[in-house]
């Protein structure tokens, strides 16, 4: 009896000391992270679409309730990626708001930073995408 108890105290004080962004991390199915840093306050916006569809909103140091997206809107998105060759995209330009887009696969890890999506026409195409999903979170 005082096993059960034990080994779910242990479990809850390892995940109150793991912050969400380490915890979005630890994600093991392949997922895209996105969303900007910068600007006036300085208040990041970040979310994290796995690829079942759930998406995940990090706010203050905590993780939202998931909410499923679409499979057209997934599907949509991915192909966006696939098409643009984003596993061999190689951009890091932060600027005063910086966007930002993470696609994890078993095949690869590829990060791209940007500013200004006047000279970045596939990245403002995938984002778009991507916060179009996050639309009804945002109601």
């Amino acid at each position: 009896m005082k096993k059960p108890l034990i080994m779910a105290a242990v479990l809850i004080l390892l995940c109150s000391c793991m912050n969400t962004r380490q915890f979005a991390d630890t994600l093991k199915s392949p997922r895209i992270h996105f969303g900007k840093r910068g600007g006036f306050t300085n208040i990041p916006l970040e979310y994290v679409l796995t690829e079942k569809g759930q998406l995940f909103k990090l706010e203050n140091d905590s993780l939202l309730k998931p909410r499923k997206i679409s499979s057209g809107q997934l599907d949509n998105i991915n192909s966006l990626i696939s098409n643009t060759g984003f596993r061999d995209l190689n951009i890091n330009e932060p600027g005063n708001i910086t966007y930002f887009i993470r696609v994890v696969t078993n095949e690869y890890d590829n990060e791209v930073l940007w500013y200004d999506s006047s000279q970045m026409q596939g990245l403002a195409m995938i984002y778009k995408a991507l916060m179009e999903a996050t639309a009804k979170d945002e109601e």
